[in-house]
């Protein structure tokens, strides 16, 4: 056996390598042939025994990885109890069986904080291998959360841990300012990584507009402010006129979020990024958030330690621990890194890879034979480094050039140490860690055609590698060769998404055709095929469930489970294009989603699920229900406008009103009238009637888009925000301007989503350009306001936030900008929507 394992990691040229090989079974390729002599007849049977054994150590080892994890869950869980009847205590309640050094899990939500933020330092123990760092809170869907400790995830995972069975998978034209940035790559020294940190906690820091591009005449009560060198006047309401002080301080509101839901999947352009954990949680990410998702309880906790788009996520072989990479973004605070963390306490054990990353990490995985000891980390930058680290010592191994082209996976060898495998656009590359270096060996097709792509990989359990590849074929290389002994042409219809091994032995692929199929040990099919319906996409993740469930991701940004001989059926859904149209319903606990994909979605607040949707030949940018909830107004991106029921969803009306889009639509307080605001700088206003809407009015005064608008409340009055910051003000019967706008600093609004208005100017950061700040909305009872950024920050602020230096709560969640707000109609919950992150996230209001 000794003699066996020097041949499989042996990088010698093999005789035979570029020679295709033909084998009975291309599962069992990698096991010793017999021979003529006489001793060798006695233990031919050898290695079939010895492979029987470790299968069997391996299911054992999974085994006792999942009582470990189910312990820990239930003292989480316990956590949580005792954490509700010590409500009004100061300390947390705390497991009596926890590390010494963890951390408490403080904190009520589960924002970020912002860079600014000043940073706590706490003393760990020199002797402590792992630091942990502030938790992101555990969050549950009635909007608490966990402020219970976990024991900490062991510094050491025993190699049999290591062994158990891995269950591996697998242009839209902007309307808006597209973001992007990349950091410089630079080597830093551990030290400087550790003084770089920030806690992800929540930001009570002071968001203020510059006093001195301000100016207040408190005579006529007129604020008059400076976006881009452009004045703006702002008329103060009477009652404040002579007591307003420009550098007066608001403090920040008794209330705070939590998030509470995230909707949607990252399955587009993401791959290996959906696992069951023993605790019977599934885990995937959407934005900068990391999901673990019950199904059965229908709750949900959340990791947001990240600050900017998560891209891949690796499971430690003890099966709490996780890895997760995210990219660069445009916050200064956002740097492509590596966060480990414990899956049941949620706490940040480890960050990876500050200042030394170039644009984004786009594979990881944690080794095998070791103990789970290391983790492999790609780097989506020009150089495409493949780097390895030992991550509990936060040190980097060694680093490579891992390719000319991208690098879409990367996997550690199951029984071969120090052997790992990346592959991606026209390649496999066969990596053998020794004496602290990485070698490289290219493979070999053999003669085959080089595929595009290489788009998959896994391993069987006698330790072959399997890749899928965008021609549809699945090939096989034996183990310890970097040559392909087999092929299984024609697998798919176009491109093989992903793969995996199963505890038989079976291999289970899924494609672009929208088809999963499972094959036996000899490559036949078994018969067992699932296809997903087109609404779903094709399946890019498929890893294993419960019993014999599957679980999907698709490249519809969905997630299903799903049974050989029975129809999947959907458990996340998510918008595949920005999203902009939100709209929570007036009396029921609904709310409406549209995207640029062209589909709209009616999400129920209690199952999180749809309660319809409905598909258009054209994005959806904007939407709002009628005050009585019973019809739902849609603005498409083509100018055309739809208002439908909001019960059956059929549209009982439809016009177009110009060429582009439109950008906000809203209802009068009493129904009887509908505005709407183009990207073309008009408003159009329509009156309801029996036949369905007939325009009274058209406004035209702006220079540029209409941005935002409200009703007054006796819904005579219309106000607007354009795109080149103008605040203009219309009468609604006729359409026309009304110049005079001092005379209406008392007038009573019905809602308040114009960013631009004297009782908002507090939500601007300093030296704001006037597009930092998307969308604002002020809660039912007049007592908060809320507004998303384009850096996706979800920020509360007091209303009115008519000061200059208003203190707000901040939370970090989208990756993208955040295009929309929105209270229900009980000021409980918070709606967002993230634009190029596709997200949506449902906030407590606590």
């Amino acid at each position: 056996m000794e003699h066996d394992e020097r041949r499989s990691v042996s990088w010698g040229r093999n005789s035979h390598d570029g020679e295709e090989r033909t084998t009975s079974s291309p599962l069992s390729s990698g096991r010793l042939s017999h021979t003529d002599d006489p001793l060798g007849a006695d233990v031919s049977g050898l290695p079939l025994r010895v492979l029987d054994l470790e299968r069997l150590v391996r299911e054992q080892d999974a085994e006792i990885a999942v009582l470990k994890s189910t312990v820990n869950d239930l003292q989480r869980r316990l956590g949580q109890v005792e954490g509700l009847r010590a409500v009004g205590k100061t300390s947390p309640a705390v497991s009596s069986l926890r590390a010494p050094t963890q951390r408490f899990v403080n904190g009520k939500h589960s924002g970020i904080a912002r860079l600014e933020a000043p940073k706590k330092k706490l003393s760990v123990p020199d002797s402590h291998r792992f630091r942990h760092h502030e938790s992101t809170g555990s969050l549950h869907s009635d909007g608490h959360s966990s402020n219970s400790v976990s024991p900490a995830t062991s510094p050491s995972p025993t190699a049999a841990a290591a062994r158990q069975q891995r269950h591996l998978p697998n242009k839209t034209t902007s309307l808006t300012k597209r973001w992007s940035s990349a950091t410089e790559f630079q080597h830093q020294q551990h030290q400087q990584q550790q003084q770089q940190r920030h806690s992800p906690a929540v930001s009570h820091t002071p968001q203020q507009v510059n006093t001195r591009d301000m100016s207040y005449n408190a005579e006529d009560g007129v604020l008059k402010i400076f976006l881009k060198g452009r004045p703006v006047n702002l008329y103060a309401p009477s009652d404040v006129m002579e007591e307003y002080d420009l550098n007066a301080v608001l403090p920040a509101p008794d209330k705070q979020l939590a998030l509470q839901w995230a909707y949607g999947y990252r399955g587009k352009d993401c791959r290996n990024n959906l696992y069951l954990l023993p605790t019977g949680e599934m885990i995937y990410f959407v934005a900068g958030v990391v999901v673990l998702h019950n199904v059965d309880d229908q709750m949900q906790r959340h990791y947001t330690g990240h600050t900017d788009d998560v891209k891949c996520l690796a499971i430690h072989p003890n099966r709490t621990t996780i890895a997760t990479g995210q990219c660069a973004g445009t916050k200064s605070n956002a740097q492509p890194q590596v966060h480990v963390w414990d899956s049941a306490s949620l706490n940040t054990l480890h960050v990876l890879g500050e200042g030394e990353l170039d644009r984004g990490v786009s594979c990881l995985a944690f080794s095998l034979t070791d103990g789970g000891a290391q983790l492999a980390i790609v780097d989506e930058g020009q150089d495409r480094t493949l780097s390895v680290w030992d991550w509990q010592e936060e040190s980097k191994v060694t680093e490579n050039k891992a390719a000319n082209e991208t690098v879409v996976d990367v996997q550690w060898h199951p029984l071969d140490k120090g052997v790992l495998m990346t592959c991606g656009r026209q390649h496999v590359n066969f990596w053998l860690l020794e004496a602290g270096s990485l070698q490289r060996r290219q493979g070999v097709f053999g003669g085959r055609d080089r595929p595009k792509y290489v788009t998959c990989m896994d391993f069987t359990d006698s330790g072959d590698l399997i890749t899928g590849d965008s021609d549809g074929r699945i090939l096989f290389w034996e183990r310890g060769g970097t040559t392909v002994t087999n092929t299984v042409a024609d697998a798919h219809e176009g491109t093989v998404f992903t793969l995996f091994v199963d505890k038989t032995g079976n291999v289970v692929s899924g494609g672009k055709d929208g088809k999963i199929i499972e094959w036996d040990r000899e490559m036949t099919q078994t018969g067992n095929v699932v296809e997903l319906p087109a609404e779903y996409g094709a399946p890019r993740m498929v890893s294993p469930g419960r019993g014999g469930q599957l679980l999907v991701g698709t490249t519809g940004n969905c997630v299903l489970t799903a049974e050989w001989g029975a129809d999947p059926e959907p458990i996340v859904r998510g918008h595949t294009d920005e999203v902009w149209a939100a709209a929570a319903h007036p009396g029921r606990p609904q709310f409406a989603t549209g995207g640029w994909d062209g589909r709209l979605f009616m999400w129920d607040l209690v199952t999180h699920a749809p309660v319809w949707t409905m598909d258009f030949e054209e994005g959806v940018q904007s939407a709002s229900f009628s005050p009585d909830g019973s019809q739902l107004a849609v603005g498409l991106v083509s100018g055309r406008w739809d208002v439908l029921d909001a019960d059956s969803h059929e549209t009982v009306f439809s016009r177009t009103d110009g060429d582009e889009p439109i950008q906000t639509l809203r209802f009068s307080p009493d129904g009887n009238m509908l505005a709407l605001g183009s990207r073309n700088n008009t408003v159009y206003i329509y009156e309801a009637g029996d036949g369905g809407f007939n325009r009274v009015a058209k406004c035209t005064g702006h220079s540029s888009f209409i941005t935002h608008l409200d009703w007054s409340a006796d819904s005579t009055l219309l106000r607007t925000n354009s795109g080149d910051y103008e605040l203009l003000y219309w009468t609604a019967a006729t359409g026309r301007q009304v110049t005079q706008a001092s005379e209406l600093r008392d007038t009573e609004w019905a809602s308040h989503t114009c960013t631009l208005a004297f009782n908002s100017v507090g939500i601007y950061p300093e030296d704001a350009d006037g597009t930092d700040v998307n969308t604002c909305c002020r809660s039912n009872d007049g007592s908060l306001m809320a507004a998303g950024d384009d850096w996706g920050r979800v920020k509360l602020f007091p209303y009115p936030a008519n000061q200059a230096k208003t203190t707000n709560h901040s939370y970090q969640g989208h990756s993208s900008h955040v295009t929309h707000v929105e209270f229900f109609a009980e000021d409980d919950r918070l709606l967002s929507t993230g634009g190029r992150d596709m997200a949506v996230l449902q906030w407590a209001v606590e």
